[in-house]
């Protein structure tokens, strides 16, 4: 068997384990009950339904004293253990953390921290991770903001936090200023309220929910065993610290490709459309890390919460040839964590009222904007050009798609029926897709200069694709252009050790986007103005310098001030998978997640983050051919709200098997035209109906049966395969979907 499919074999084993492991989650289905398609629909990869349940009450407010009130809000603290409660005025329910001051299944210590408003890390003189809840805390109220000043007497470390009500919210602030570090301790984290909205077990129905890839429910349940819970850094990892492997590499080859958190988010139910919470992280999120643990894994309870991290370990190179130690970083990162608790009530209580909140906070800041939309669904076919090849001496190009291809194929899509279809290429710079210059001029491309280029764009919406920040071998110069770790190495990411230029690398943040900037002005010069930016959005990691570091602060500073530049020279920009920041300058989302990490814990895969961006942003699926291809994919482009988007090539992929692309594994642009038109037939014939339109909620009626709400009418998606009936009596066959304008079902 040859490596590239040996690679591919090996992907396709992880698959199906990694899926063995979700399924086995799930109850067992007797032979004859139900089809594998009827059993995929009851797994975490789609919604369950989310039963109403009766009035719930929360905690009593015995021995805590009101703290501060407004309209909507009453705030109550008990001195004893630090901690508070939260009655929302609208509904009466009462917020908390823990019903006893020392909960039986809790140790002295957890006890502590769970009653407390704060938990604390810190590293010792040994380099070793204690953490706690506040020892001693003084408070004082200043009008609706309760200034709580923290020590540690043990760490003999504290620092100063702000508590400040405003109509439905409740923030925590602090400032870095505050903190003292008076012995040989050292801050490593600070988490504000770690237990609060915590459920022992499934006592209360609910779920957290977790911007894990669209959006993934947890619900409450009984205490099981979990090996770990879920604990994922905001904009994700920066890989100038953090150590990062190939999801896919040796022995690590055993689970699904994690997803990352774009949105700085995370929320709690107590009991769907009665009691919830969003948490929206406001400033230094980018050094906020979500966590939430299941119960069971540390103790009974389920939790959720927001760490700001300081400091944290990497490993200190003490020899040339490799060998480190773990060594806690020095100088800590300046955070100024800030987070807001937005309580929702009633029909607003649940993912669906969270993303209207979150929705409404990001067009109040001036992120989203409303646009006009064009009437026609678009679906965009990216295209291969070219990649670099492995010969038995050196390296050649190996041209996977030619511009007459390219023409070709658009001409026969549009015959077919496709209305809105435009193109991206990718790998059209000189040496393809792996081997280009990083930093050089854009004039030479795969097919020539770039008038060869433009003469393409006038003949179909042609889409140039960049990547500014990640590298293979070849593609850069390692001593000026690659980004330096704290451990004082290049950063990069290690790849499948027997692939072709396995390994990514990663450039220096400022000459990544120095040569992006340049190279986007000289394209715009002639003519070719639309681009994908990959990498641009989604990445963000700091440079740690002997000498001088940037921090992953500033980095998001300088690719914000970029990504304002390049929409003065180009418009509202097409951005894969974009960090919340960069959603002002969007007017197009890439390869938008379609589910989540799907860990055992999760229970449901929800669109959350395209609910908050309907309306305001034209959202891409992945690759349909690159995934299991399906009746319920398609269904779920509906269901989501989510435009197609294919990769094809002129050639077939075992031509391709030398190159960088093999991994590639059905792109023959041939044997996917019908299919690609009818993806675009079943798909735009409702999304159509509800362009430009915010989606105002979304219910599961029963399993595979959705109802999504929007502001002129209802879509409603069966994924069953058997007719359902409507709420109002009309029949939905099965697997389809049908619109109703003005929700005429009902």
């Amino acid at each position: 068997m040859s490596q590239a499919k040996s690679r591919i074999a090996g992907r396709i084993a992880a698959f199906a384990l990694a899926a063995g492991l979700l399924l086995s989650a799930l109850p067992a289905v007797s032979a004859g009950e139900s089809t594998p398609g009827q059993r995929e629909l009851g797994s975490n990869r789609y919604t369950q339904v989310l039963a109403e349940s009766e009035a719930l009450t929360g905690f009593d407010l015995e021995g805590f004293e009101l703290l501060m009130e407004n309209e909507t809000l009453a705030v109550y603290y008990r001195e004893q253990t630090g901690g508070i409660r939260v009655q929302d005025k609208r509904s009466g329910y009462v917020w908390g953390m823990m019903a006893q001051d020392k909960p039986e299944n809790l140790n002295t210590r957890w006890a502590a921290i769970a009653n407390s408003l704060v938990m604390a890390e810190v590293y010792d003189s040994q380099d070793k991770l204690v953490f706690a809840g506040a020892q001693s805390m003084e408070c004082t109220v200043r009008g609706n903001t309760a200034v709580m000043d923290v020590y540690f007497d043990e760490w003999q470390l504290g620092f100063t936090f702000e508590m400040t009500l405003n109509e439905n919210a409740l923030t925590f602030s602090m400032s870095d200023d505050s903190i003292r570090e008076e012995g040989e301790y050292r801050l490593a984290s600070v988490t504000f309220a770690p237990f609060f909205g915590a459920v022992e077990g499934d006592s209360v129905p609910g779920y957290v929910f977790l911007p894990d890839g669209c959006g993934a429910l947890m619900r409450f349940l009984s205490p099981r065993n979990y090996l770990q819970g879920y604990a994922k850094r905001i904009y994700g990892a920066d890989y100038a610290i953090d150590a990062i492997n190939s999801a896919y590499t040796g022995a690590q080859n055993t689970t699904l490709e994690e997803q990352t958190v774009t949105l700085p988010v995370f929320g709690m139910t107590h009991g769907e459309r009665q009691n919830a919470f969003l948490a929206v992280a406001q400033h230094g999120e980018e050094y906020g890390t979500i966590t939430a643990d299941p119960a069971g894994l540390v103790c009974d309870y389920t939790r959720a919460s927001v760490k700001f991290v300081y400091r944290q370990m990497y490993e200190q190179p003490i020899s040339r040839v490799g060998v480190g130690v773990q060594t806690v970083q020095a100088q800590p990162n300046r955070v100024d964590p800030q987070i807001g608790y937005y309580f929702l009530t009633g029909q607003d209580a649940g993912y669906t009222g969270m993303a209207r909140q979150y929705q409404s906070l990001l067009v109040e800041a001036g992120v989203l904007t409303r646009r006009e939309w064009d009437e026609t669904v678009p679906l965009r076919v990216d295209f291969l050009a070219a990649d670099v090849q492995k010969e038995f001496i050196g390296t050649s190009v190996n041209v996977a798609t030619s511009a007459e291809a390219v023409l070709e194929t658009a001409e026969q899509l549009r015959q077919a029926g496709v209305e809105g279809l435009s193109v991206g290429l990718l790998g059209w710079q000189k040496g393809g897709l792996h081997g280009y210059d990083k930093t050089a001029s854009a004039s030479k491309t795969v097919y020539g200069g770039l008038d060869a280029l433009e003469q393409l764009g006038q003949e179909v919406p042609l889409s140039l694709v960049a990547d500014p920040f990640s590298a293979k071998e070849g593609q850069f110069n390692t001593r000026s252009e690659g980004a330096i770790s704290l451990s004082q190495t290049l950063v990069m990411k290690q790849g499948d050790e027997d692939a072709f230029l396995g390994d990514t690398y990663y450039l220096k943040p400022a000459a990544g986007l120095e040569a992006l900037q340049a190279q986007t002005r000289q394209l715009t010069d002639a003519g070719l103005e639309n681009f994908v930016f990959n990498g641009l959005g989604e990445l963000l990691y700091g440079e740690y310098l002997t000498q001088e570091s940037t921090s992953r602060t500033q980095v998001r500073q300088q690719v914000e001030q970029a990504a304002g530049e390049l929409e003065q020279l180009c418009g509202p920009l097409t951005l894969t998978r974009p960090n919340a920041y960069l959603l002002a300058y969007a007017g197009a989302c890439d390869q938008t997640p379609m589910t989540g990490s799907q860990f055992l814990y999760e229970t449901d895969t929800v669109p959350f983050l395209q609910m908050v961006l309907s309306g305001y942003v034209e959202l891409y699926a992945p690759y349909t051919n690159l995934s299991f291809y399906s009746q319920l994919d398609l269904l779920k482009m509906i269901d989501f709200n989510t435009c197609p988007t294919y990769l094809l090539t002129e050639k077939d992929n075992y031509a391709l098997r030398n190159t960088a692309s093999a991994d590639l594994c059905s792109t023959a642009a041939r044997e996917w035209v019908d299919s690609v038109a009818e993806t675009y037939r079943t798909v735009s014939e409702v999304l159509g109906e509800v362009r430009g339109q915010v989606q105002l909620d979304r219910r599961v009626l029963e399993t595979g049966l959705v109802e999504n709400t929007y502001e002129e009418g209802v879509v409603y998606v069966n994924y069953n395969e058997t007719a359902r009936t409507l709420p109002g009596g009309t029949t939905l066959p099965a697997l389809s979907a049908v619109y109703l304008e003005g929700g005429d079902a009902r």
